[in-house]
């Protein structure tokens, strides 16, 4: 048993079309058969569009569930999971075998809740299944861990090879005692497939020139994916880059804004200062006069007639509250002096709405100079970025010109293996040379030994083709 888990995605509709369909093809008859859990259709191409839409409702699943939206965000809602069964096994697995297996893994994996769609397919010689998972819970909406699923998943394998009489894979086992004894393993990347088979179709361990090429090849696949996963590093930080040196910008316009309308608003209070001082004398003179006023008879008909509001009375508005007011106002010493500080409220009030009034146009006129520079600084962080990309995107381009040119070298490579592989003879001096240039291929004793076999070949089928012959010319 060999569970694979295929890097994560975000497309259902990709997933589901490699699933549902022959490689490269719109036909789809290496499917033997697909399935749901969890699901209420059992139509493959409704199910991965049910999954796509809960995936999209996540939101609103955990706020129905009362969970948080908190956490780091994930839109890698597609888990892909394959599971192989030995050549030798193959014979004895039938649907309900993959099934059950499917639901083991499910389980290590502590995806039993989630929607899933099993897809066995028959393109290969041994058996297996696939699993597409939604990793988005349809009753909560929260994404399925990824912590631990790989080892999860080794140590099912292991147990339901034992269950079922038979360890296949021995090194699985060695990695989990491992892990139990508290040692880091880590498993061995997968082989890309279009490699695999070019190495599987020369594959020879007897043939050192094999050997040596397929070497060469893996290191110049390997200094080429470092140099891919440098640049694709490089690409990361000058974005991180871009968007830091726009941010602190960003904030160093919106500091200096703030630091030039508060130095504005002390400005403008340093200069209502004098005025507020003056506004205090004019309290205190208006206070000393009216206190003045009244110690004498004529004085106090003087503060009541200064506080009298004639409008008022001649307007006759509510004439019965308007006399009311005048007579208290001649006739009592705290209504004449509510009236004096209403007045000398009023004026101050005046006054600080003046200056309110400057200190906000001072705060407007610097705000306005700030949403100009926060404008000119997006427009340039625009071309930085459309930069940016522009250079990044050459840079992929020769990278995948790159990795074509360098497929084309493994290929030609592999190539001239095939041959001497098919007629050791056909192989030149010159092609007996690695492709580095560092170490000339001379022929071995298992060399010698495999042209010796090719020769006795040809020889056994040029016997046989004459006996026929000579059969055939009997019968006549």
């Amino acid at each position: 048993m060999i569970p694979k888990l295929h890097p994560k995605g975000s497309s259902f509709r990709g997933a589901a079309t490699y699933l549902l369909h022959d490689k490269g093809a719109s036909t789809a008859e290496r499917v033997a058969w697909t399935e749901t859990l969890n699901l209420a259709t059992d139509d493959p191409h409704v199910a991965w569009r049910v999954m796509a839409a809960t995936a999209l409702d996540a939101s609103r699943l955990k706020q129905q569930a009362g969970i948080k939206a908190t956490g780091r965000k994930s839109h890698d809602h597609v888990l892909h999971l394959t599971l192989s069964w030995h050549p030798d096994e193959s014979a004895g697995v039938d649907r309900e075998e993959m099934r059950r297996a499917a639901l083991g893994a499910l389980r290590a994996l502590k995806a039993e809740d989630r929607q899933v769609m099993l897809v066995a397919h028959t393109d290969e010689p041994q058996a297996h299944v696939h699993l597409l998972i939604n990793r988005v819970s349809p009753h909560d909406g929260r994404v399925l861990p990824s912590s631990y699923e790989k080892q999860g998943l080794s140590r099912w394998a292991e147990a339901y090879e034992r269950e079922r009489g038979q360890i296949y894979c021995e090194n699985r086992v060695l990695n989990n005692a491992a892990r139990d004894r508290g040692e880091f393993v880590r498993g061995q990347g997968s082989k890309p497939r279009h490699i695999h088979e070019l190495e599987s179709d020369v594959a020879n361990d007897n043939r050192p020139d094999f050997r040596q090429v397929a070497q060469e090849q893996r290191r110049k696949d390997t200094a080429l994916s470092r140099r891919q996963r440098d640049q694709r590093s490089r690409h990361r930080r000058e974005w991180r880059q871009l968007e830091q040196d726009n941010k602190t910008r960003r904030k160093e316009i919106r500091d200096q804004a703030r630091l030039e309308i508060a130095a504005g608003r002390s400005a403008v209070r340093r200069e209502f200062r004098q005025l507020w001082q003056e506004r205090l004398h004019e309290r205190q003179s208006a206070a000393a006069v009216f206190e003045k006023n009244e110690q004498r008879l004529v004085g106090r008909i003087a503060n009541a007639w200064a506080a009298t509001d004639l409008k008022r009375i001649l307007a006759g508005e509510d004439r019965l509250k308007t006399l009311s007011d005048v007579f208290n106002l001649w006739s009592q010493e705290g209504a004449r002096r509510a009236h004096l500080d209403e007045q000398q409220r009023t004026r101050d009030e005046a006054l600080a709405a003046r200056q309110l009034a400057r200190e906000r146009e001072v705060e407007r006129l610097r705000g306005f100079e700030r949403d100009k520079q926060l404008a000119s600084l997006r427009k340039s962080v625009v071309r930085q970025r459309e930069q940016l990309a522009e250079r990044q995107q050459n840079e992929e381009q020769q990278l995948r010109k790159a990795w074509s040119e360098r497929r084309q070298e493994r290929q030609a490579a592999f190539d001239q293996v095939r041959t001497r592989v098919n007629d050791p003879r056909k192989a030149p001096e010159q092609d007996r040379t690695d492709p580095s240039g560092r170490q000339t291929l001379t022929p071995t004793k298992a060399h010698e030994q495999a042209i010796k076999s090719h020769d006795e070949r040809m020889k056994a089928r040029a016997a046989q083709r004459r006996r026929e012959q000579e059969r055939g010319d009997r019968t006549r």
